[in-house]
């Protein structure tokens, strides 16, 4: 076994037991705590002002939470970093919307001192530095920080030097329909010194904050997938190499 993927599994020892759930940060506009949510979402805190917690004013974070649970089977807990502007989005604007870079890489470092096995973050800004700065902490711990790599249908992602920073832990995801073929509003790769994979991000089958059925189309609704088969990933390699001890 390569001395490199050895040193990867025992770092992931270091904060995820055999026994304790992984637990996943969402970086989002909050979750609501419905249906099989209350059972799995553990904490929210707020990043951007003091509102009630699990009372989002946007689907966006529950429908990526509600994916990320799907995904792993419900055998993951997820706290609510929430980021997106007490004033809302303005006209024109998904979200989750926030101007300032201060809030997101205040909940990258909040999930750091959570202990996450995990990260995953719906970005509303391209390359910051102080953004770029938190991701490349929060690797450097042995964190999977996953990003939505953008819906602007461009020829490079908005945010590559964020994942270059968390290499090999920080992983752009770009959406691809259902028949797997790249979506026209995915942000696609430019260069190969950055990971970069393909989810499904067309129609994804979620839940809204009310509790109801809903579809969601972009890179956010891609990355989700991609969190959890990564957790449940390191999930199983952890649990591999506690056997053998």
């Amino acid at each position: 076994m390569p001395v490199r993927f050895l040193l990867f599994v025992f770092g992931l020892l270091a904060s995820m037991s055999a026994s304790a759930r992984p637990l996943v940060a969402v970086v989002d506009s909050g979750v609501a705590r419905t249906g099989v949510l209350a059972e799995v979402v553990v904490g929210e805190y707020d990043m951007a002002g003091t509102r009630t917690a699990y009372q989002p004013r946007y689907d966006h974070g529950t429908m990526v939470a509600a994916i990320i649970n799907r995904e792993a089977q419900g055998e993951i807990d997820i706290v609510s970093l929430r980021i997106d502007d007490p004033a809302g989005c303005p006209a024109g604007f998904a979200p989750p919307c926030q101007p300032s870079s201060k809030p997101i890489a205040a909940a990258i470092d909040k999930a750091v001192s959570l202990g996450v096995d995990a990260i995953n973050l719906s970005l509303c800004l391209a390359d910051d530095p102080t953004i770029t700065e938190a991701v490349r902490r929060a690797s450097a711990k042995g964190i999977i920080v996953v990003m939505a790599a953008g819906n602007k249908g461009r020829d490079h992602p908005d945010n590559a030097a964020m994942a270059r920073a968390g290499f090999p832990r920080a992983v752009l995801v770009g959406a691809t329909d259902r028949a797997g073929n790249p979506w026209t509003g995915t942000n696609r790769p430019d260069a190969d010194d950055y990971l970069y994979v393909w989810r499904r991000g067309v129609e994804v089958p979620t839940v809204s904050a009310a509790g109801e059925a809903v579809f969601g189309t972009g890179t956010s609704f891609a990355a989700p997938i991609e969190t959890a088969r990564r957790v449940m990933a390191a999930r199983r390699e952890v649990a591999v190499v506690a056997g053998t001890h």
